[in-house]
């Protein structure tokens, strides 16, 4: 008759054990690796779809009846000779808009500078699960439900394009100076060193919370005006503070 091989109680207790302490250990590491994961991959998106708003911004052109549209006489000596229709093209306006959920690239065929909700939408990108953006330029976001209509009419939470990839000045709907917008707070160190970074136009903080945890992984994001681009990562609380990218012995740079 043949012997069967197999555990006794003891061993599989023991086994199960071992097991148990092991899981313990590995699983808060494997959150934090989650969380550093998903706010990495929501930085790098919004880097990505920050230079494709300006790249739109600065090549893309209409020209038909209603836009771009000028009359020239045909013969200035003649005056029955009449006109000919020449196009002479338009710059349509392009913008980021930012909810602390998500974001979208927005574009309009006129220059008003007010009543962004109805124009189209090119792009919009839901963050990863548990990442929020917390600070563009340093306007901190409300984590209630705006609507996407509210956030395009917002100027704290729209970023307009000029033609050369600056960001336009926008204090109010009425005022979108072609100057250059500077992002605020971008003397935030990180690490305790001063950012490598001249000329900002962008300054985004994004935190990524860890699961079953009081503290979250963030994310400091600097692009200047030649989009040359920063990112400061460092661990905290879930509350955000200068002092998360400030701190000596914690932040990191990639």
């Amino acid at each position: 008759m043949r012997k069967t091989n197999g555990f006794s109680l003891i061993e599989l207790m023991v086994a199960l054990g071992v097991l148990t302490i092991i899981a313990t250990v590995a699983v808060p590491k494997v959150q934090v690796w989650n969380a550093r994961n998903r706010g990495l991959q929501a930085v790098v998106e919004i880097l990505s779809d920050f230079s494709k708003a300006r790249s739109i911004a600065g090549y893309t052109v209409v020209g038909d009846e209603t836009n771009g549209k000028i009359e020239i006489p045909v013969d200035v000596d003649n005056a029955s000779a009449g006109t000919m229709p020449v196009y002479i093209g338009v710059r349509l306006q392009t913008a980021m808009v930012f909810r602390a959920h998500e974001y979208a690239i927005y574009q309009k065929d006129t220059m008003t500078v007010d009543d962004w909700a109805d124009a189209k939408v090119l792009k919009k990108n839901r963050l990863p699960e548990s990442v929020f953006i917390v600070y563009i330029n340093k306007t901190q976001f409300n984590y209630s439900s705006i609507s996407p209509s509210a956030a395009a009419n917002d100027v704290s939470k729209r970023l307009v394009f000029a033609s050369n990839g600056l960001v336009k000045q926008q204090y109010s709907n009425s005022n979108s100076s072609l100057s250059e917008r500077p992002a605020e707070g971008d003397s935030i160190s990180c690490g305790g060193k001063p950012t490598p970074m001249n000329n900002l136009v962008f300054t985004a903080i994004v935190k990524s919370k860890i699961a079953a945890s009081g503290d979250s992984v963030w994310y400091k994001l600097d692009i200047d005006r030649a989009g040359e681009y920063f990112i400061c990562m460092a661990f905290g609380t879930d509350s955000y503070s200068d002092t998360i990218f400030t701190s000596s012995g914690n932040p990191l740079s990639i």
